[in-house]
Protein backbone atom coordinates (compact mmCIF):
# COMPACT_ATOMS: atom_id res chain seq x y z
CA UNK A 1 0.00 0.00 0.00
CA UNK A 2 2.89 2.39 0.77
CA UNK A 3 4.38 1.69 -2.64
CA UNK A 4 1.07 2.49 -4.30
CA UNK A 5 0.85 5.90 -2.54
CA UNK A 6 4.49 6.57 -3.39
CA UNK A 7 3.94 5.73 -7.08
CA UNK A 8 0.77 7.85 -7.28
CA UNK A 9 2.61 10.76 -5.62
CA UNK A 10 5.52 10.48 -8.06
CA UNK A 11 3.16 10.39 -11.02
CA UNK A 12 1.32 13.48 -9.78
CA UNK A 13 4.59 15.38 -9.40
CA UNK A 14 5.77 14.35 -12.86
CA UNK A 15 2.46 15.22 -14.50
CA UNK A 16 2.28 18.76 -13.11
CA UNK A 17 3.90 21.59 -15.07
CA UNK A 18 6.55 23.70 -13.36
CA UNK A 19 5.30 27.04 -12.06
CA UNK A 20 8.27 29.18 -13.07
CA UNK A 21 9.95 27.46 -16.00
CA UNK A 22 12.59 29.76 -17.45
CA UNK A 23 14.28 29.04 -20.74
CA UNK A 24 17.48 30.96 -21.41
CA UNK A 25 18.90 34.00 -19.72
CA UNK A 26 16.94 37.23 -19.28
CA UNK A 27 17.84 40.08 -21.60
CA UNK A 28 19.82 42.78 -19.80
CA UNK A 29 20.10 46.45 -20.70
CA UNK A 30 22.72 48.64 -19.05
CA UNK A 31 22.05 52.38 -19.02
CA UNK A 32 24.97 54.63 -18.07
CA UNK A 33 24.05 58.21 -17.11
CA UNK A 34 26.45 61.17 -16.99
CA UNK A 35 25.06 64.41 -15.56
CA UNK A 36 26.99 67.64 -15.73
CA UNK A 37 26.19 71.35 -15.78
CA UNK A 38 25.85 71.50 -19.56
CA UNK A 39 23.66 68.47 -20.10
CA UNK A 40 22.90 64.82 -19.57
CA UNK A 41 24.37 62.03 -21.67
CA UNK A 42 22.90 58.54 -21.58
CA UNK A 43 24.45 55.43 -23.14
CA UNK A 44 22.05 52.50 -23.60
CA UNK A 45 23.72 49.11 -24.18
CA UNK A 46 21.66 46.04 -25.07
CA UNK A 47 24.73 43.87 -25.54
CA UNK A 48 24.56 43.46 -29.31
CA UNK A 49 25.98 46.24 -31.45
CA UNK A 50 27.04 49.72 -30.40
CA UNK A 51 25.36 51.53 -27.53
CA UNK A 52 22.62 54.05 -28.31
CA UNK A 53 23.15 57.60 -27.11
CA UNK A 54 20.64 60.14 -25.81
CA UNK A 55 21.53 63.70 -24.84
CA UNK A 56 19.45 66.50 -23.39
CA UNK A 57 19.82 69.75 -21.47
CA UNK A 58 20.37 69.98 -17.75
CA UNK A 59 20.31 72.90 -15.34
CA UNK A 60 18.66 74.26 -12.24
CA UNK A 61 15.95 76.52 -13.60
CA UNK A 62 12.44 75.43 -14.58
CA UNK A 63 13.15 75.25 -18.31
CA UNK A 64 16.15 72.92 -17.93
CA UNK A 65 14.59 70.83 -15.18
CA UNK A 66 11.56 70.08 -17.36
CA UNK A 67 13.80 69.26 -20.35
CA UNK A 68 15.78 66.82 -18.20
CA UNK A 69 12.60 65.23 -16.83
CA UNK A 70 11.18 64.90 -20.36
CA UNK A 71 14.42 63.34 -21.60
CA UNK A 72 14.53 60.77 -18.81
CA UNK A 73 10.84 60.01 -19.28
CA UNK A 74 11.31 59.26 -22.99
CA UNK A 75 14.29 56.96 -22.44
CA UNK A 76 12.72 55.00 -19.57
CA UNK A 77 9.25 54.83 -21.16
CA UNK A 78 10.83 53.41 -24.33
CA UNK A 79 12.55 50.67 -22.32
CA UNK A 80 9.35 49.84 -20.42
CA UNK A 81 7.43 49.68 -23.71
CA UNK A 82 9.96 47.09 -24.90
CA UNK A 83 9.24 44.98 -21.81
CA UNK A 84 12.26 45.93 -19.68
CA UNK A 85 11.91 46.53 -15.95
CA UNK A 86 14.34 48.41 -13.71
CA UNK A 87 16.24 45.82 -11.68
CA UNK A 88 18.99 47.80 -9.99
CA UNK A 89 20.80 51.12 -9.78
CA UNK A 90 24.50 51.61 -9.15
CA UNK A 91 25.76 54.97 -7.94
CA UNK A 92 29.04 55.97 -9.52
CA UNK A 93 31.35 58.93 -9.11
CA UNK A 94 29.61 61.95 -7.55
CA UNK A 95 31.10 65.45 -7.65
CA UNK A 96 28.37 68.11 -7.67
CA UNK A 97 30.71 70.76 -9.08
CA UNK A 98 31.79 68.65 -12.08
CA UNK A 99 29.86 65.49 -12.97
CA UNK A 100 28.00 62.58 -11.55
CA UNK A 101 27.64 59.09 -12.98
CA UNK A 102 25.11 56.37 -12.31
CA UNK A 103 24.15 53.09 -13.90
CA UNK A 104 20.65 51.64 -14.31
CA UNK A 105 20.20 47.93 -15.00
CA UNK A 106 17.00 46.81 -16.73
CA UNK A 107 16.02 43.21 -17.37
CA UNK A 108 13.43 41.49 -19.53
CA UNK A 109 12.43 38.03 -18.37
CA UNK A 110 12.18 35.52 -21.21
CA UNK A 111 8.75 34.40 -22.34
CA UNK A 112 7.91 30.87 -21.16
Amino acid sequence: MKKLFYMVGCLLVLSSSPVMAVVGDPAVVVVRVSEHAGGISIAISKGAGPAEMARFDNGDNDKYLTRAADGYQKVIANLYAQGYVLQSTVQGYQDPSIKSYSTLIFIKAPKP
